[in-house]
């Protein structure tokens, strides 16, 4: 089994190209970890912002230990912009059966400021964009590969990291 994350910074192209692989790669499934805790559910259990994410993150463990002991998939894709703390504790779930891998998507500041698709941008992401540059998010020093997807489709962009999985 391999555990994909796709890493980088907001409007970076993360479920873009999530989604594309899941229809490249075999017996694949995406988890989109946004959605395994909702902004309402987040407030009703009081959760700051900080707390909310490490919730998501709570829930996506649980859910890919899950998937690992199934059996089911043979890709399981998810998109998270990943810290040193959680790239560890998915490494750590690889052993004989399964492999972490963890990809991630660097377009320019400038291009991931810019409405992309049908995203329209608000000023808290536009805002936490620059934060996620300044921490470093589009080059993790434990990433496997590092893609400026600048100048390429979403589709270029999975195909090249299809064939890097494939390798």
């Amino acid at each position: 089994m391999l555990l994909l994350n796709i890493n980088g910074p907001i409007n970076s192209g993360k479920t873009t190209v999530s989604k594309i692989l899941v229809n490249i790669l075999p017996k694949a499934i995406f988890i989109e970890v946004d959605e395994l805790m909702s902004d309402e559910e987040q407030e009703k259990l009081g959760l700051y912002l900080e707390d909310g994410w490490k919730e998501r993150q709570r829930r996506l463990d649980e859910k890919l230990l899950a998937l690992k002991q199934s059996h089911e998939y043979e890709n399981v894709i998810f998109a998270y912009p990943i810290a040193e703390e959680s790239y560890k504790k998915w490494a750590a779930m690889a052993d004989e059966n399964t492999r972490f891998v963890n990809v991630t998507l660097a377009p320019s500041l400038e291009v991931c400021l810019k409405n992309r698709g049908t995203r329209k941008l608000n000023d808290w992401e536009r805002k936490r964009i620059r934060e996620m540059y300044e921490e470093g998010y589009q080059k993790r020093p434990y990433s496997d590969l590092i893609i400026n997807n600048d100048d390429q489709t979403p589709e270029q962009t999975a195909e090249i990291v299809k064939n890097f999985v494939k390798a």
